[in-house]
């Protein structure tokens, strides 16, 4: 697949993955694949030890058998992503380039430089990075929210805290 020089991966809501231009979230295999991919994603720039990706894709009660589907399912995520973006055995990380974007990494941002304005008591500079962090966390987010589901529980803290969050309002703002 050669060297990556940009991406951009929306993990709230459907899942997309743009990687110089290309679309890439068909290659990743099935549901757990895409599992793995977001947390690899949330997880980038450090190893994930192989029990933790466990814990990610299948949860508490993984079944025994669970250790040799990861194998297959890094190994299929190797073959779609390619060897050079995929490393390690025991240890795995996902590499992605410097011009990187990721919803969630926004709407974190935007919610840490919100409660920042709001400490310091500016109000209106609040609404807009709050706004952001808002519109990313709620957008599509059916599929954050699912109960039931083996791993999701492992991706969804930052999304739905953020979609949950009350935001302050001050008292005479415009519209209260």
């Amino acid at each position: 697949m050669g060297e990556w020089t940009k991406a951009r991966i929306q993990l709230c809501g459907r899942l997309v993955a743009d990687i110089d231009g290309s679309r890439i979230q068909d290659t990743l295999p099935g549901r757990r694949g895409r599992i793995l991919f977001a947390y690899l994603v949330l997880n980038r720039g450090r190893p994930s030890p192989r029990d933790e990706l466990l814990m990610a894709g299948w949860g508490v009660d993984a079944p025994p058998e669970a250790r040799n589907a990861l194998s297959v399912l890094l190994s299929k995520l190797r073959h779609g992503l390619g060897v050079d973006h995929l490393q390690g055995r025991t240890e795995i990380e996902l590499l992605l380039p410097q011009a990187t974007f990721v919803d969630v990494e926004a709407a974190l941002e935007g919610a840490h430089r919100a409660e920042t304005c709001i400490a310091e008591g500016r109000w209106a500079q609040a609404w807009g990075p709050a706004g952001i962090a808002y519109h990313v966390a709620t957008s599509g987010g059916a599929g954050w929210r699912r109960s039931g589901s083996a791993g999701w529980s492992a991706l969804a803290p930052p999304a739905s805290a953020l979609a949950a969050r009350p935001w302050p309002r001050p008292r005479n703002a415009p519209g209260c």
